[in-house]
């Protein structure tokens, strides 16, 4: 058996899975899986310096194309760099593989460099490891590897997907020509598992009246699972990183729940609960429905239910009319009208930005959402049905924003738009670092000085350690950091610098990179909170 011969293999089993995308994070001990994937025409290679960010970055391509994709990485604490990105991953199950190149275990292991213990660093939240031996001498136990290999990397593809790990002890010498695969994949991967053929279990249908809410959290959108959904006899609360929207959905429970009594509250609570989906980002409509003891929940997705199967049954065995829904498209309607009313009159700054923004975006645009006030300022406008919206909801960390938002736009035509807060692009300017760095991507900085989402909080500038330890300002010049990658700057410091600048954020022709909202003049807490009164 010639050496380096299971890298060579590795190829022909990765493409009969429909890998076409490799991020590539530099190194040594990596070499020959750098070689791998490079020699070969039927990958597209993409080099990424930062790990983290080259991580975030293949879990955008994921998220984009609905494919796998590998994640190739040197030893030592680039494979724990990772980490961050692949939490999110399997929070959203996204199938990423990841390969990382690891040293032979040496008598002497404290005069070696760059080692530590790579075998499953990301156990609680990855679907499976396999650590792939180096000195294999005999095919039959190539085959058997690669075998075991296919098999994780099935895993990763089955429902519901998620992250894989591979580990590769690679031996000296690194730099060579690898040798021609000898087996076929036919041998060893095993059939693609069809999600529609997955079993689901029979499940009981609600009956048709009654206080009845169906919760959809983030998701990709389904136009047949919406088209069933706007016929059960339910209220459907959709915000809009669900991707599901229509005129009867509820879009904006937070403004909703904000200007409701506490009489209406009463009339608003449902007795039972369907929710399928991942996330959910209101935190009045959480704390709302925790604070019934009572209430029936069905979790579709958690119990093995086929959410689409389960509603269009549900909408072919009931009537589609619902006063409790009528109740509230009623109550939103009212505080869409409020909230228009004081749209139209506040002062300059992050929410009215946002509102411009979100309402200017030309159709099909991809609205990429930072976790923390962005994307709670954007469900404080009604979602449109012709933008799709994603935001790393899963685990909801300050990193990979922007690198997510470039890796999607890498492997897309369509227009990008992120929408982050000053922190969290300083926090992930790597994803800046990028030679071919996607021109269908802006970006949108909401510069408020610091943290401001804890300045919308209720509860935080109470503290004494408030100003220094929880908004944390800082002295990054946006511009400057923005140049430094070679990214095209402008800033816009009030509505009418704002609208001048719309045109080039909405163009796809234009050289725009990166847009800051300079809203540190303005009182956002004040006119955030003004909102809700």
């Amino acid at each position: 058996m010639q050496h380096l011969q299971h890298i060579a293999e590795l190829g022909p089993l990765l493409l009969s899975l429909g890998v076409k995308h490799v991020i590539i994070a530099p190194g040594s001990r990596n070499a020959p899986l750098i070689q791998l994937f490079t020699s070969s025409e039927h990958f597209h290679c993409h080099s990424i310096v930062d790990e983290r960010s080259a991580a975030y970055v293949a879990l955008g391509m994921a998220r984009q194309t609905d494919a796998p994709v590998v994640l190739v990485t040197t030893s030592g604490t680039a494979v724990l760099n990772l980490s961050p990105a692949l939490a999110e991953a399997y929070e959203q199950h996204l199938p990423l593989l990841v390969l990382t190149a690891d040293r032979p275990r040496e008598p002497i292991s404290n005069f070696n460099n760059q080692v530590f213990d790579q075998r499953a660093p990301y156990f609680n939240f990855s679907k499976g490891f396999l650590d792939f031996p180096a000195g294999i001498r005999e095919k039959e136990d190539l085959e058997k590897y690669l075998r075991s290999a296919g098999s994780l990397f099935q895993e990763a593809l089955a429902e519901p997907p998620g992250p894989v790990h591979l580990n590769l002890t690679l031996t000296e010498p690194l730099y060579e020509d690898l040798p021609r695969a000898m087996l076929s994949p036919d041998a060893f991967a095993m059939p693609v598992r069809d999600p529609s053929s997955r079993a689901y279990p029979r499940y009981d249908l609600p009956g048709t009246g009654g206080k009845i809410m169906v919760l959809a959290g983030m998701g990709k959108g389904d136009r047949a699972l919406k088209e069933a959904l706007e016929q059960v006899p339910a209220v459907v609360v959709a915000e809009n990183i669900s991707n599901l929207i229509s005129d009867t959905f509820i879009s904006v429970p937070e403004l909703v729940l904000a200007g409701a009594s506490a009489e209406e509250k009463k009339a608003l609570m449902p007795v039972m609960v369907i929710t399928f989906g991942r996330q959910v980002v209101s935190k009045r409509l959480k704390l709302f429905l925790q604070s019934r003891a009572e209430l029936e929940v069905m979790e579709l997705q958690e119990n093995g239910v086929n959410p689409g199967a389960f509603f269009r049954q549900w909408q072919e065995s009931a009537s589609a009319e619902s006063s409790f829904r009528d109740l509230w498209m009623q109550r939103e309607e009212r505080a869409r009208g409020l909230a228009e009313q004081y749209l139209g009159k506040a002062r300059f700054g992050n929410l009215i930005a946002v509102h411009r923004i979100l309402e200017a975006l030309p159709s099909h645009t991809v609205v990429h959402l930072g976790n923390s006030a962005s994307i709670r300022l954007s469900q404080l406008v009604p979602a449109r049905p012709d933008l799709q919206y994603q935001s790393n909801r899963g685990v909801s960390g300050i990193d990979g924003s922007l690198s997510t938002a470039v890796g999607a736009a890498m492997v897309s035509e369509q227009e990008h738009v992120l929408i982050l807060g000053d922190l969290r692009f300083v926090y992930d300017s790597n994803g800046l670092w990028n030679k071919d760095f996607p021109p269908n991507l802006k970006i949108v900085v909401l510069n408020d000085g610091g943290g401001g989402i804890f300045r919308l909080l209720e509860g935080p500038d109470r503290m004494d350690f408030f100003e220094e330890f929880s908004v944390t300002h800082h002295p990054v010049s946006l511009e400057l950091l923005s140049a430094a990658f070679g990214r095209r700057f402008s800033r816009a410091a009030s509505l009418e610098e704002l609208e001048q600048l719309l045109p080039a954020l909405c163009s796809p022709d234009h050289g725009l990179s990166v847009l800051e909202i300079d809203s540190t003049g303005s009182d956002n807490r004040q006119i955030f909170r003004d909102m809700f009164k």
